[in-house]
């Protein structure tokens, strides 16, 4: 399977970098790339949110805050290619034609990626490069196992979706404007993205590398299926 993974912030670094993480995971996506074409999109996590909280004390301008967040997602990006060593690219790709670019260069090589530009989130950059690169699926890990109707750590009554069609994805994105470090379920612009295009999209648990590994193998896995 040819997938773009997307590594949200909640699960690469919620509070810090999970140094067991980092490492469990590199060593679980040197073994899917054996047999599948592998990308990844990582978040900004903690320190796209401190310094973006921090820089909206400052300015106004989403534009620039959000290019906070982009750095901190590429600062991510670097320890997981470093943690990948000889396995990824050695560039990270700021746009979808360096990404097309480097995969060109680097056959075989896994490839790391953070954010790309102002005015969307990375699940639009995944969005983005699985629609350039003609991945089959993009993979969400988030820090729950389902989408659900509405924030299951607000809401005990909170409904798992198992399975949601294109258009009930975009009406959980939702329409709002773009604020710089604002999370939802999946950014609009990918939700739009994966629409158009009918990229099928699994939203899981980033944490159960084990069910990850078998939505790559085409298995039953536990998450909310998006589009299939």
């Amino acid at each position: 399977m040819k997938a773009v993974l997307k590594l949200g912030g909640s699960v690469f670094s919620a509070e810090g970098v999970d140094r067991d993480f980092l490492e469990t995971v590199s060593s679980k996506i040197g073994e899917w790339a054996r047999v599948h074409q592998i990308a990844v999109v990582v978040g900004g996590g903690k320190i796209s949110r401190e310094y973006g909280e921090l820089g909206r004390k400052f300015t106004s301008d989403e534009d620039l805050l959000d290019t906070v967040g982009i750095m901190a997602s590429r600062v991510n990006a670097s320890l997981l290619l470093a943690a990948l060593g000889d396995l990824a690219a050695t560039e990270i790709p700021k746009s979808e034609e360096e990404f097309l670019n480097i995969s060109e260069k680097n056959p075989g090589k896994v490839i790391v990626a953070g954010g790309f530009r102002p005015g969307q989130r990375t699940d639009a950059v995944s969005a983005e490069i699985a629609e350039v690169w003609g991945a089959e699926m993009v993979i969400k890990c988030t820090d729950v196992d389902y989408i659900y109707d509405k924030d299951p750590n607000k809401f005990e009554d909170a409904k798992k979706l198992e399975s949601v069609s294109f258009e009930e994805l975009k009406k959980l994105a939702g329409s709002e404007e773009h604020r710089a470090n604002v999370s939802t379920i999946m950014d609009p612009v990918a939700a739009k993205i994966l629409s158009e295009k009918g990229i099928k999209a699994a939203v899981v648990n980033g944490k159960d590398l084990e069910n990850i590994g078998r939505i790559l193998d085409g298995k039953e896995f536990k998450g909310t299926r998006v589009g299939f």
